[in-house]
């Protein structure tokens, strides 16, 4: 029995005085006899017996007090969503300021938006240039997915020069969760220009795998000149041709819906403001699967074995006593250790039973109900650290973020590390969406410490690190790469 614990551990510091008592008893028995047998003129003897009996039921009190514990239940709010995955070109031609203020300024808004008006889906961002790298796997914080496209920027020195939407979709087809059961959709956001691969092909393949496709372009048909910032004086200048002429880069939409119409999908147009609405508009459309939500368990508690135990051992040593003579004062004696037993019962159920009552309530979708119980089962054992762990976990689920730090910090003295790991990362993802992310980024680094092996939080400690350090520009003293056309990423563009 790995999970073998006890639920109020102090108490076993009276199982040395509950064994005391035995030799004591057996001392207080023998002169009381012989006392009574100075008085009469019969004999009386001890009972070596009862008296290891009635100490042993103390030492099952004291046991049950303790609350021992094996085995756990557990309920899980349940969230269901779709799949959805954005590839956003991030190219140098991206940087062009015919979409005001710039290409890829007004597509990061627009994907940002789109993502925090859905509502329980997964959401992941490729983005992609010459070659295409994820920036997020699929996870189901909205917030935290919108703020890290609020800080994507172009051209950056870990895709390689040049424009493929192929790559983009290419990766994008291997993001998605083949288990789940939910829909699929893939949105492409790009000004059109393809210097690489085929994005057709790519598009066909996602409708060969029933994946849904969105192309949303960006850019105007007249175009716009690109803008790169010279590494010598750090102006902002034109990208020219080999001709000294400015490059003009214009919104293909011909190529964007045939990538559109090769992947069985919609070509939306080219007006960002219009893609969060046709983005939730076509998610809701998508089959919704479920996805593991919040989960709180309870341990199982086994204390009623101890004390009905103790309690039957009292009645059987008060009856061997009856039956062998009458000390109705000894047999008097043993109520307090019977009163004992059904008092410290008592009070072990409180808590646990408060609890119990949490998991229906959430078992039956009512969260306010299963958060007003562990309110009360939290204040019957404030230092129950699985309970106020309970708590927070589903105070998140409801949004109550301010209500669930609190919650998570009671957990965080737990001496089960586990626990204690757990709180870290509760806290954690709790001031996330409280906008404290450096408070955050502490949290998941001490839950770390205790659970290094965590891989699902050593991520998220990682998405809040990007998000307060975001990636250096270009090495400013690197050579300035060829201009020829818009094939090379190596400068960075303005937003």
């Amino acid at each position: 029995m790995s999970d073998f614990s006890f639920g109020r551990p102090l108490w076993l510091l009276a199982l040395p005085l509950a064994l005391a008592l035995l030799p004591l008893a057996w001392v207080v028995a023998r002169r009381s006899l012989a006392a009574a047998s100075s008085l009469t003129r019969e004999a009386f003897s001890p009972k070596l017996g009862v008296t290891v009996v009635l100490a042993l039921a103390l030492v099952l009190a004291v046991l049950a007090a303790a609350q021992p514990r094996w085995g756990e239940r557990s309920a899980t709010v349940q969230a269901g969503g779709a799949q959805v995955v954005a590839v956003l070109d991030v190219s140098r031609s991206m940087g062009a300021t015919d979409t005001a203020p710039s290409r890829l300024a007004a597509a990061r808004t627009a994907l940002a938006e789109a993502f925090d008006r859905l509502r329980g889906d997964r959401v992941a961002l490729v983005v992609f240039a010459g070659d295409a790298r994820v920036r997020f796997p699929l996870t189901r914080d909205l917030a935290a997915a919108a703020t890290v496209i609020e800080s994507v920027e172009g051209g950056t020195l870990l895709l390689e020069r040049g424009t493929s939407a192929a790559s983009g979709l290419d990766l994008a087809r291997e993001l998605f969760d083949e288990e789940a059961t939910g829909g699929r959709l893939v949105l492409l956001v790009s000004d059109g220009e393809n210097l690489g691969g085929d994005p057709v092909a790519s598009a066909a393949a996602l409708a060969a795998e029933g994946i849904d496709l969105l192309v949303a372009g960006v850019g105007t048909p007249a175009g716009g000149v690109v803008p790169i910032r010279d590494l010598i004086t750090g102006e902002l200048r034109p990208l020219r041709d080999r001709d000294g002429e400015a490059v003009i880069s214009r919104l293909d939409e011909a190529g964007l819906r045939a990538i559109a119409a090769a992947g069985e999908g919609r070509y939306l147009g080219a007006n960002p403001a219009d893609l969060p609405a046709a983005v939730r508009s076509r998610v809701a459309g998508l089959d919704q699967a479920s996805y593991a939500g919040t989960t709180i368990s309870v341990p199982i508690e086994r204390f009623h074995w101890f004390a009905a135990a103790a309690l039957a051992l009292v009645l059987f040593a008060t009856a061997v006593e009856w039956w062998a003579f009458a000390p109705w004062r000894r047999a008097a004696a043993l109520a307090p250790v019977a009163a004992l037993v059904l008092v410290v019962s008592a009070c072990a159920t409180a808590a646990y039973d408060l609890n119990e009552r949490a998991l229906q309530a959430l078992d039956e979708g009512d969260l306010d109900g299963a958060i007003e119980l562990l309110y009360e089962a939290q204040a019957e054992d404030p230092r129950d650290g699985q309970i106020s762990l309970n708590l927070a976990a589903v105070l998140h689920q409801a949004g109550r973020y301010e209500e669930a730090v609190p919650a998570a910090r009671r957990a965080l003295a737990d001496r089960d590390a586990a626990i204690a790991a757990a709180a870290h990362s509760s806290l954690g993802h709790h001031l996330f969406e409280l906008g404290e992310l450096e408070e955050a980024l502490e949290a998941f680094g001490a839950g770390l410490l205790l659970a290094p092996d965590d891989d699902v939080m050593r991520r998220d400690y990682e998405v809040v690190w990007r998000l307060l350090h975001p990636e250096p520009p270009p090495d400013q003293g690197a050579p300035e790469p060829s201009q020829d056309d818009d094939s090379e990423d190596g400068e960075q563009p303005p937003d």
